[in-house]
């Protein structure tokens, strides 16, 4: 217990102490997986207890069928079209509601997450319930690993812990084991970064085609690319006058060919939805589809969805409020502590939230599209000091159990 003064007893504060000491003294790889599982655990365990209520509280749409195990719950909601997607492929007809309009359907989700699951069924017979939650939780591990190394390169090993932590203990964590994409698509963008970060562009290009076919946001990688290239080359030209000098030719094409590569896949999946299907708007009018019940049917203009929601909600005070956002996050960025993690994650923050201000709506899945700004969870600013740090690891540890509730039990998330 805590004394009148604040401070803890001696012989709690010494077992504190000495199980810091002992995680320290781990390998990277180990702490990453000790502090994975109790995570994991933790996600478990909030998800079970929501089990019970499910009959009760989720809405029908949630889970197709009949059948409504435990296992099915963990791929409910949109882990149902990754699993048609998996048995049966996508449609070549769209499906239309009663005004004619495009309907939901499989076409928003990527191929990748739901194409591996098919070649884990049909290579080991485990069914799309036990298959998804499975590469969920690996994909999870690796993820947490990456997010490790990129944080710690430049922050140093207490900062990277602290990531790790917020990451897979966090209030959105228990999207790392069920049968959405998420895990993946973190992974393959982790690992990008780092590719970027050692110049690595032959690794950089396959990780970021890889990500573009498994979620929607995979085009802030070549953006960070090519403001990264830009920023060098600018350097260069102050220093030199030879704007090549210290970016050899070689090097400067191949980055050139994996931006290209990466922004062509980025862009390829609204072109192969038209082609299947043989409608030109294919892919627009299916991600419209899942506006309708938010601000109604409207044409899409990028850079405008969350004046729009802000706006019908909220009024001219959402407006603001969206307005303070994309002044206030950018001064974030550009704090110095912040800028201790580094040109390429700084860059991919302020890219990656571009995307997601231009093209989605601000709803319930928004904190599970904001999930790839992970790295900036191993701020200074936000893990070295202690009632930060006390403050979002309360958050942590009281979220979770609400974002079950809330998002995955009457979702959707």
């Amino acid at each position: 217990m805590t004394r009148l003064d604040g401070t803890l007893p001696q012989s709690i504060a010494t077992g504190r102490r000495r199980a810091i000491d002992a995680v320290a003294t781990l390998p990277a790889w180990a702490a990453v997986l000790l502090v994975w599982t109790g995570g994991r655990l933790v996600s478990t365990l909030w998800l079970a207890l929501a089990y019970p209520l499910m009959a009760r509280s989720q809405p029908e749409n949630a889970i197709w069928g009949n059948e409504h195990g435990f296992l099915r719950f963990l791929t409910s909601w949109d882990g149902q079209y990754y699993e048609q997607i998996s048995l049966h492929g996508y449609p070549t007809t769209l499906p239309l509601d009663a005004a004619g309009h495009v309907a939901q359907n499989a076409w928003a989700f990527l191929p990748a997450f739901p194409f591996t699951i098919r070649l884990l069924t049909i290579s080991t017979g485990l069914p799309f319930d036990v298959g998804a939650p499975a590469v969920a939780l690996l994909a999870g591990f690796v993820a947490a690993l990456l997010l490790h190394r990129l944080v710690r390169e430049r922050a140093g090993d207490a900062a990277a812990m602290w990531a790790v932590f917020f990451f897979t203990c966090g209030p959105l964590s228990f999207l790392l084991q069920v049968g959405y994409a998420e895990s993946t698509f973190l992974a393959l963008t982790f690992g990008a970064l780092l590719a970027l970060e050692h110049r690595r562009y032959g690794l950089l290009t396959l990780l970021g085609v890889a990500a573009a076919f498994t979620r929607p946001g995979a085009l802030a990688l070549p953006l960070t690319l090519g403001v990264i290239t830009v920023m060098r080359l600018v350097q260069l030209r102050r220093g030199s006058d030879r704007v090549l000098d210290g970016f050899p030719r070689g090097e400067l094409l191949r980055v050139v060919g994996a931006g290209v590569t990466m922004v062509l896949a980025g862009l390829a999946w609204p072109f192969v939805a038209a082609h299947v299907t043989g409608q030109p708007d294919a892919y627009l009018a299916t991600e419209m589809s899942w506006w309708v019940n938010f601000i109604g049917r409207v044409e899409f203009m990028p850079l405008t969805p969350w004046f729009l929601t802000t706006a019908k909600w909220l009024g001219v005070g959402g407006v603001m409020i969206v307005i303070g956002l994309l002044v206030g996050y950018p001064l974030w960025l550009l704090r110095r502590s912040t800028r201790t993690l580094g040109t390429t994650t700084l860059v991919f923050s302020g890219a990656y939230a571009l995307y997601v201000f231009a093209v989605s709506l601000p709803m319930a899945s928004t904190p599970r599209l904001l999930m790839p700004l992970a790295p900036l969870l191993g701020s200074p600013e936000l893990v070295a000091t202690p009632w930060m740090r006390r403050t979002l690891v309360t958050c942590a540890v009281l979220g979770q159990p609400v974002l079950v509730a809330v998002l995955w039990l009457l979702g959707p998330p």
